[in-house]
Protein backbone atom coordinates (compact mmCIF):
# COMPACT_ATOMS: atom_id res chain seq x y z
CA UNK A 1 0.00 0.00 0.00
CA UNK A 2 1.07 3.82 -0.40
CA UNK A 3 -0.05 6.75 0.07
CA UNK A 4 -1.52 9.55 -2.03
CA UNK A 5 -0.51 12.94 -2.18
CA UNK A 6 -3.33 13.94 0.41
CA UNK A 7 -2.36 11.42 2.99
CA UNK A 8 -5.31 8.10 1.86
CA UNK A 9 -4.06 4.83 1.92
CA UNK A 10 -4.17 3.22 -2.14
CA UNK A 11 -4.43 -0.19 -2.58
CA UNK A 12 -3.38 -1.84 -5.63
CA UNK A 13 -4.87 -4.87 -6.08
CA UNK A 14 -2.12 -7.14 -6.44
CA UNK A 15 -1.20 -6.64 -3.00
CA UNK A 16 -4.54 -8.64 -2.38
CA UNK A 17 -3.44 -11.83 -4.69
CA UNK A 18 -1.67 -14.48 -1.96
CA UNK A 19 1.57 -15.84 -3.54
CA UNK A 20 3.16 -18.46 -1.89
CA UNK A 21 5.26 -15.98 -0.32
CA UNK A 22 2.14 -15.57 1.96
CA UNK A 23 2.77 -18.84 3.50
CA UNK A 24 5.68 -17.74 5.46
CA UNK A 25 3.01 -15.18 7.44
CA UNK A 26 1.22 -17.88 9.18
CA UNK A 27 2.92 -17.38 12.39
CA UNK A 28 1.53 -13.69 12.23
CA UNK A 29 -1.69 -15.27 11.13
CA UNK A 30 -1.73 -17.01 14.17
CA UNK A 31 -0.20 -14.39 16.48
CA UNK A 32 -3.02 -12.45 15.17
CA UNK A 33 -5.81 -14.86 16.19
CA UNK A 34 -4.93 -15.56 19.61
CA UNK A 35 -4.93 -11.39 20.20
CA UNK A 36 -8.61 -11.63 18.70
CA UNK A 37 -9.16 -14.53 21.62
CA UNK A 38 -7.70 -12.48 23.94
CA UNK A 39 -10.17 -9.80 26.00
CA UNK A 40 -7.13 -8.14 27.23
CA UNK A 41 -5.93 -7.33 23.33
CA UNK A 42 -6.62 -4.12 22.67
CA UNK A 43 -7.56 -2.65 19.56
CA UNK A 44 -4.56 -1.11 18.67
CA UNK A 45 -2.82 -4.14 19.13
CA UNK A 46 -4.96 -5.79 16.74
CA UNK A 47 -3.98 -3.04 14.11
CA UNK A 48 -0.64 -3.84 14.40
CA UNK A 49 -0.60 -7.32 14.05
CA UNK A 50 -2.98 -6.53 10.95
CA UNK A 51 -0.26 -4.20 9.60
CA UNK A 52 2.57 -6.93 10.41
CA UNK A 53 0.65 -9.09 7.65
CA UNK A 54 0.62 -6.94 4.05
CA UNK A 55 -1.45 -8.82 2.27
CA UNK A 56 -4.41 -8.75 5.18
CA UNK A 57 -4.09 -4.93 5.27
CA UNK A 58 -4.69 -4.75 2.12
CA UNK A 59 -7.66 -7.06 2.26
CA UNK A 60 -9.11 -4.78 5.21
CA UNK A 61 -8.35 -1.50 3.22
CA UNK A 62 -9.78 -2.46 -0.09
CA UNK A 63 -12.76 -4.05 2.09
CA UNK A 64 -13.27 -0.76 3.80
CA UNK A 65 -12.84 1.31 1.02
CA UNK A 66 -15.71 -0.75 -1.54
CA UNK A 67 -17.82 0.23 1.87
CA UNK A 68 -17.18 3.73 2.29
CA UNK A 69 -18.68 6.38 -0.12
CA UNK A 70 -15.75 9.31 0.67
CA UNK A 71 -12.88 6.52 -0.41
CA UNK A 72 -10.37 8.13 2.17
CA UNK A 73 -8.94 6.23 4.63
CA UNK A 74 -5.30 7.13 6.20
CA UNK A 75 -4.61 4.39 8.70
CA UNK A 76 -5.41 0.45 9.02
CA UNK A 77 -6.82 1.28 12.04
CA UNK A 78 -9.30 3.34 10.61
CA UNK A 79 -10.39 0.85 8.24
CA UNK A 80 -10.23 -1.83 10.62
CA UNK A 81 -13.03 0.41 12.27
CA UNK A 82 -15.24 0.72 9.55
CA UNK A 83 -15.33 -2.88 8.44
CA UNK A 84 -15.35 -4.08 12.31
CA UNK A 85 -14.75 -7.55 14.13
CA UNK A 86 -16.85 -9.28 11.20
CA UNK A 87 -14.95 -7.68 8.30
CA UNK A 88 -11.76 -8.90 10.03
CA UNK A 89 -12.96 -12.17 10.37
CA UNK A 90 -14.37 -12.37 6.82
CA UNK A 91 -11.24 -11.54 5.45
CA UNK A 92 -8.78 -13.72 7.40
CA UNK A 93 -11.12 -16.34 6.31
CA UNK A 94 -10.51 -15.74 2.91
CA UNK A 95 -6.88 -15.54 3.56
CA UNK A 96 -6.58 -18.91 5.04
CA UNK A 97 -8.54 -20.12 2.06
CA UNK A 98 -6.18 -18.80 -0.15
CA UNK A 99 -3.41 -19.78 1.69
CA UNK A 100 -4.43 -23.74 1.84
CA UNK A 101 -5.47 -23.66 -1.57
CA UNK A 102 -1.85 -21.67 -2.96
CA UNK A 103 -0.30 -24.28 -0.58
CA UNK A 104 -2.05 -27.50 -2.25
CA UNK A 105 -1.06 -26.21 -5.40
CA UNK A 106 2.77 -25.60 -4.55
CA UNK A 107 2.32 -29.58 -3.57
CA UNK A 108 0.49 -30.88 -6.33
Amino acid sequence: MRMSPDGFLVVDPNECKVTIKHLSELPKIMELLSALNDPMAGGRNVGKLVTKIPVLAARVVERALSQSRKKEISSVDQALNMVGNRGLESEMLQLLEDLTIKKSEAEG
